[in-house]
């Protein structure tokens, strides 16, 4: 991959982080770049949708939802996967579409737009 600053949008997009990154020496699993790309695509979302950088995104310890943290390092609620879906990463490796819909859903309700 020619940009590891992109945020991995697709499962092949994960496989080819994965394969970049083994190849330069930093073996990591597509959980792990799922992860993170994950909780980079819903900082952008949250980014996009206050014109700005007013929140901060961190996974819980256990995975299973997105923090989400104001300028005071307070939570101010959390993302978590609709009842009865699977979870984030999970969804992910299904359908990446369908999680990023997901996502920007969890998102506009968190901040109410």
């Amino acid at each position: 991959m020619d940009d590891l600053n992109k945020i991995p949008e697709t499962m092949e997009e994960v496989q080819a982080r994965v394969a970049a990154m083994t190849q330069a020496g930093f073996p990591v699993s597509e959980d792990d770049v799922i992860k993170e790309a994950i909780k980079n695509g819903f900082q952008s979302l949250m980014d996009e949708r206050m014109e700005g950088h007013y929140y901060t995104i961190h996974w819980n310890s256990e995975f299973t939802a997105l923090d989400v943290f104001g300028s005071a390092e307070e939570m101010v609620g959390s993302a978590l996967p609709e009842e009865g879906q699977a979870s984030w990463v999970d969804q992910f490796k299904a359908n990446a579409d369908f999680t990023w819909f997901n996502l920007d859903k969890a998102a506009g309700k968190l901040i109410g737009r």
